[in-house]
């Protein structure tokens, strides 16, 4: 009795040993995984003089800084990743010395590498999980800024050259092949500020005259009947349907930067190109017609102008004289409103009570304009 009751106590006391030995090993693993955190991370990088540039990921759970290059790098520096719980940083990729920083998306799962050319910027979108950098490189005057859902950026850029000087408000969104246009407008400048939760894109526009103005819109394609510029044939017929007549390719009126297809709905003419398959241009004398602000082929000038003079401006034509009645809209484009006016009177005068008896929406060069 006594040497069984012996077995069970060793036996007891080996399976507390044990339990004892295995909390202690689990303790040790959980506190060398706990040395890495970014408390500790950050104090490791901020402690060395030769590191710049430390830029933490939204979550928090991953850390983008440069480090100076050595003799090795002829002149070039090095961008590493360090993630928490992990033993040491990684290298991303040599960078230029004068890069302006680093921008992650909200959802951290993209960064951006701003390296410096010229006066501005050239952008590298990286994958945070891959670190594969995509094949378009945004060139820009500032760092981009982020929309909140993370899928586009947007920024200012520059254009100088043969005495002409344009300013750009250009959009990117992930993964395409080219950036688009917000505001494309000539001897004025946009530098980005914000990218808010409503959609609004927040910036300094910069005129002829140098001065600034804070202003706000929202990244959005006017459209006609549902129909936007860039749009695709396939959303062409989703907003109007497929009862159309197209007509072959031909030489149109307009300076079409491209041979068009032109779609005839009733009252509607979409005009295709037919290399790039996006929507070049959309005229209307169609009553059920209407824009994205909710005029329609019949309303009275007044009411147009209520409903865009307040939003937009009718710009300077290089032909000399105020465009009354058209437009410069959001995606670098023009909405030109036909009023009943009399066609022999120049410069038109637009009456309160004159009627609208046709849309265009079209891009400036197709006018033969440049604004």
């Amino acid at each position: 009795m006594m040497s069984k009751l012996l077995k069970i106590v060793s036996l007891l006391t080996m399976v507390t040993l044990l339990l004892v030995t295995g909390c202690a090993a689990n303790s040790n693993n959980n506190g060398d995984q706990n040395e890495f955190t970014k408390e500790k991370i950050n104090g490791t990088l901020e402690a060395n003089e030769e590191v710049f540039q430390i830029t933490w990921s939204p979550d928090d759970q991953m850390v983008l800084f440069i480090q100076s290059g050595n003799e090795e790098k002829q002149g070039m520096d090095e961008a590493y990743y360090w993630k928490v719980g992990e033993e040491e940083a990684k290298s991303v990729r040599d960078v230029q010395p004068t890069t302006l920083g680093f921008s992650w998306s909200p959802d951290s799962k993209y960064f951006i590498i701003s390296e410096k050319l010229g006066e501005g910027a050239v952008n590298s979108i990286v994958n945070a999980e891959t670190m594969k950098e995509g094949s378009f490189k945004p060139k820009s005057m500032h760092i981009p800024v982020w929309s909140p859902d993370s899928t586009a950026i947007a920024y200012g850029n520059e254009f100088h050259e043969y005495g002409e000087s344009w300013g750009f408000l250009e959009i990117y969104k992930i993964g395409e092949e080219k950036n688009g246009y917000l505001w494309k407008t000539k001897n004025y400048l946009y530098k980005v500020e914000s990218w808010d939760q409503d959609g609004n894109i927040n910036y300094i526009e910069t005129d002829n005259q140098g001065q600034e103005s804070k202003k706000s819109t929202p990244n959005i394609r006017p459209s006609i009947s549902g129909v936007h510029l860039e749009d695709t044939r396939e959303q062409v017929i989703a907003a109007m349907g497929k009862d159309y007549i197209e007509i072959a390719p031909s030489e149109e009126l307009g300076h079409f930067p491209e041979l068009v297809y032109r779609w005839d709905y009733d009252g509607t003419r979409v005009f295709i190109g037919t290399d790039s398959g996006k929507v070049l241009e959309i005229y209307t004398t169609s009553p059920q017609a209407e824009t994205n602000l909710g005029i329609k082929i019949g309303d009275r000038a007044e009411n147009v102008f209520e409903a865009y003079r307040g939003k937009y401006i009718e710009p300077e034509s290089i032909h000399g004289g105020k465009l009354y009645g058209i437009f410069k809209v959001e995606g670098a484009a023009a909405l030109a409103f036909n009023f009943d006016t009399d066609p022999a009177q120049y410069p038109r005068q637009i009456k309160p009570d004159n009627k609208v008896i046709g849309m265009t929406l079209t891009y400036p060069e197709i006018m033969d304009d440049s604004f």
